[in-house]
């Protein structure tokens, strides 16, 4: 099909690097050609702490994708994480400029760069302008503006930012390890493309990617998101109290998590024993799995409470008829959707990556969903160049903007 670009998601996590070759194209098909995945240690909080550890873990990752695709990645889309990234609504006016007052691309693209001018601090970057809404002559709630007649256009958007210096090493580190860096995306941006359906993105919905070092909460209404934020806490907070609770090391943990770990004690019958090994040394001791499941209950409950405030703060706690959607690593444990249910008093699902073909096995479930995601963003914005961008010229133009300020820093 014309406009299909080979394209590489890039998922810069705190416990994994997951890099996935794909076919894309602007109608969000995806085809996998290759897909690889090597532990990540110089990343902590989704954040770079080490460029080299870095560096190696994305060339391995990306020489192992390429390898199974057999074809070379071309353009590269990172995910960005990290409990500093914030979002904000802002709104932009522009007077229509064409003398028969149809609104042109042109005048798509002026009200959304009208409604970047916010005060962002100096440390910080803008790396999404979304379009919710606009408003022509007063009409609101308009999807696409453009070929209607008026004479004021209006937009609102929704600004995510981040601070310069964590954008500025996923760029560094991309490009040390030899691979041009095309886009950023917010990681729940990203994991939001792949797992929600349109029908969810209209009636509203909220999703909630839980990673290792962070959670991150999108908002959608309307068929666009409303809010996003990252919470400070992930499955690695799970495995670091087991690790505590049951006195053993974080990779038997882990482990433990992973084969037995369970989010509701009450579903697990009391005489069940799992063998558990003690620190420094080959000693196991027999403890009731449900002791495991008192220790990961609490805590994924207080993600979802995190999750919940962050809902209210965005003044639509019990307005999301599409309920809520989990994914992300953090979301295989057994149970997860119940105890989201308990907190959240509405339907819960599992999200996994949809319409993928190729080694869609490869990619199934939830921990692929912000890789899956890259890809379908990327197909959406990367100018192809026999496909002039017709759905998301608001979109498409914030992208060029933001490609130039990535390419300016080297």
């Amino acid at each position: 099909m014309s406009g299909r670009k080979r394209l590489v998601g890039l998922d810069l996590g705190t416990s994994k690097v997951a890099a996935v070759i794909a076919e894309a194209d602007e109608y969000g098909e995806v085809v996998v050609e290759g897909v690889a995945e090597v532990p990540a240690e110089g990343l902590r909080r989704g954040v770079v702490v080490n460029i080299e550890k870095t560096v190696h873990a994305i060339q391995t990752a990306l020489v192992g994708a390429e390898r199974m695709a057999g074809v070379r990645g071309e353009a590269v889309v990172a995910s960005l994480a990290g409990p500093q990234i914030t979002s904000q609504t802002s709104r932009g006016v522009v007077a229509v400029s064409h003398p028969d007052r149809e609104i042109g691309d042109d005048d798509v693209e002026r009200v959304v760069e009208a409604s970047r001018a916010v005060s962002v601090a100096s440390d910080r970057q803008v790396i999404h302008v979304l379009p919710r809404a606009f408003t022509v002559d007063g009409q609101e709630g308009v999807r696409d503006a453009v070929g209607m007649t008026g004479r004021r256009l209006e937009v609102e958007t929704l600004i995510v930012t981040a601070p310069q210096t964590a954008v500025q090493n996923v760029v560094k580190c991309v490009r040390q390890a030899g691979f041009e860096l095309d886009d950023v995306v917010s990681q729940g941006l990203a994991a939001g493309e792949a797992v929600l359906t349109p029908n969810e993105l209209d009636l509203g919905v909220v999703l909630i990617d839980i990673g290792a070092g962070t959670t991150d909460v999108v908002v959608y209404t309307d068929g666009a998101p409303l809010h996003l934020a990252v919470l400070p806490l992930g499955g690695n907070h799970v495995t670091n109290d087991i690790a505590i609770g049951l006195r053993t090391t974080l990779a038997e943990a882990e482990q433990l998590k992973l084969n037995y770990g369970h989010t509701l004690p009450e579903v697990i019958p009391p005489e069940e024993r799992i063998d558990v090994r003690q620190v420094g040394g080959d000693r196991f001791q027999a403890t009731p799995r449900r002791f495991l499941a008192e220790i990961i209950g609490p805590r994924m409950r207080e993600i979802f409470l995190m999750a919940r405030e962050e809902i209210r703060r965005s003044g639509h706690d019990g307005l999301l008829p599409a309920g809520v959607v989990v994914t992300g690593g953090g979301a295989r444990l057994m149970g997860i959707t119940d105890v989201a249910q308990g907190v959240f008093d509405s339907a819960v699902r599992l999200g996994l990556p949809t319409a993928v073909a190729g080694l869609a096995d490869r990619v199934a479930g939830p921990s692929y969903a912000a890789a899956v995601g890259l890809i379908r963003w990327g197909g959406r914005m990367l100018p192809a160049e026999d496909v002039r961008e017709r759905h998301q010229p608001a979109l498409a133009g914030a992208y060029q903007r933001t490609m130039r300020w990535l390419r300016g820093f080297f």
